[in-house]
């Protein structure tokens, strides 16, 4: 038995490079899925190639109204919803803050957050109509730091988070989970390809050289912890922030061969024989300053300074 088996999983933005990974996934694993997008000819294209069990939704995030009408079709065509990916997300070309547009900032905040509210809003009665489920949000590494040039997007990441725990303080009691993944860098053409009116993808200002897990992520990382998040095996999860990122966050690895000299280092003082001691020092005291061996033969004082028999003396 599949884990999603009769159940219906809506994912926005489900026909770019992580998205269609997570739509081919949750089919794979038996779940009807409905992918969300305004690329209709992708859409469509990707909804073929999986035959039953996928449709393609017309869906504007930053419209309410777009959402209401997503989420009556997936209703009606089957049945109901049970899980909510809110995967859509747009980048901003690079800029210091001085030097951003109003306009770039509002259209950022309006897919990255704005269509994150809206679609916890929109989706909950209807996960609520099914008796409950998940709803899980993707954020970004850059939703847990600075990044100079990115403000508008790194402002909509953040504010994420705050989202993701607030709904699931609300919703429960309603048995929806509410859960983050912040993936790092994941070579998707999002990552790899230029922004509208950029000329350098993000990408080029992240080697994996220095990563704990030397490499870019590949969206199949995201789409197994997403999984996850989704599915009963993770009932007892909510309000929880993942992080997928190979350690990108943690700073820079320690390289391979000082891993090895340190190994090494290790190695030798475990090996290294500790010193034997010679026979006059085998029951040496020290007394005052001087190195003595104590006499069987001789009593000895016990803490208020009474002297006791030696052994075996018969002294009572």
């Amino acid at each position: 038995m599949n884990r999603f088996d009769d159940l219906t999983v809506l994912v926005t933005g489900g026909t770019g490079g992580q998205g269609s990974s997570h739509v081919r996934a949750f089919h794979a694993e038996g779940a009807n899925v409905v992918i969300g997008g305004i690329d209709a000819e992708r859409g469509a294209a990707l909804a073929g190639e999986l035959g039953a069990r996928a449709q393609f939704v017309r869906l504007d995030v930053t419209d309410e109204g777009s959402w209401s009408a997503a989420v009556q079709a997936v209703e009606s065509t089957f049945g109901g919803l049970d899980v909510l990916v809110n995967n859509a997300g747009v980048q901003n070309p690079p800029a210091p803050i001085e030097g951003t547009e109003r306009a770039t900032w509002s259209r950022i905040l309006d897919v990255n957050l704005t269509g994150t509210f809206l679609g916890i809003k929109v989706a909950a009665p209807a996960l609520r109509r099914s008796a409950g489920g998940a709803i899980v949000n993707i954020g970004s590494t850059m939703g847990l730091g600075g990044t100079a040039h990115y403000a508008p997007y790194v402002a909509g990441k953040w504010a994420v988070r705050g989202l993701t725990r607030t709904a699931a303080l609300e919703l429960g009691r309603d048995h929806i989970r509410v859960n983050a993944i912040h993936p790092g860098v994941i070579a998707t053409p999002f990552i790899q390809e230029p922004a509208a009116g950029a000329t350098a993808a993000i990408a080029d200002f992240y080697s994996p050289e220095p990563f704990a897990v030397p490499r870019l992520g590949e969206p199949a990382d995201v789409t197994r912890l997403l999984l996850f998040l989704a599915s009963s095996d993770a009932s007892f999860i909510t309000g929880s922030e993942y992080v997928i990122d190979g350690g990108l966050l943690l700073g820079p690895a320690l390289q391979k061969e000082a891993a090895r000299e340190g190994r090494r280092a290790t190695r030798s003082r475990a090996t290294r024989k500790p010193r034997e001691k010679r026979p006059c020092e085998k029951d040496a005291v020290q007394e005052g300053g001087r190195v003595s061996t104590p006499d069987p033969t001789r009593g000895s004082h016990d803490q208020l300074g009474r002297r006791s028999a030696a052994p075996g003396s018969g002294a009572a």
